[in-house]
């Protein structure tokens, strides 16, 4: 251990001390300092309905559908601009209330993990003290929205799906006006 180690210790040991006063509350103290300065109006709440997704690579005049929430073609309320841009992004791979369900019906399957997209957006940065060692941070308001999606035709893959998807999102993560910033991540079937 050098002495450059012992300087850093003398300069961070009060946020050291706040660390370990945290570590020592209880659950219900913890989550009372979550709450105190987590502003629930600025989270984002998409608006979903039951819809139906086709699970990939299927073929043939027997596909099946699985009935699922998916984003409503509408959004309103905070995040309403990520919740949009998800819903006009995947409006291919999902049949939502407003359109005809499929033929043949649809099954319920509370297991199946479908394959998702979510958006991030990180925007009106502000400087806070982290409720766990008071240290000054910069802090976003983000909004958060993540969808499922299915095969847009018979026979398509994952891949192929995402593939296709991808230009889109892209173009979505590159509009960002700074000091926004925007982010994706896909998750696979299963």
């Amino acid at each position: 251990m050098s002495f450059s180690f012992l300087k850093r210790y003398e300069a961070q040991k009060a946020y050291y001390d706040a660390y370990k006063r945290w570590q020592d509350l209880s659950p219900e103290a913890k989550q009372n300092s979550f709450a105190a300065i987590t502003d629930e109006t600025k989270r984002a709440k998409p608006e979903r309905e039951i819809g139906f997704i086709s699970p990939f690579n299927q073929v043939g005049t027997g596909l099946k559908y699985i009935r699922l929430r998916v984003l409503s073609p509408t959004q309103t309320g905070e995040g309403t601009d990520v919740g949009q841009a998800l819903a006009n992004m995947l409006g291919n791979y999902y049949i939502n209330a407003a359109e005809s369900a499929p033929t043949g019906g649809a099954i319920d399957v509370p297991r199946y993990k479908c394959a998702k997209l979510s958006l991030t957006s990180r925007s009106s940065f502000t400087k806070r003290a982290s409720r766990i060692t008071t240290r000054q941070y910069m802090k976003p308001d983000v909004n958060t929205v993540s969808a499922p999606f299915g095969q847009a035709s018979g026979g398509q893959s994952y891949a192929a799906a995402a593939a296709a998807i991808q230009p889109t999102v892209d173009a979505w993560v590159e509009a960002a006006v700074a000091p926004a910033k925007r982010s994706y991540k896909f998750t696979p079937e299963g």
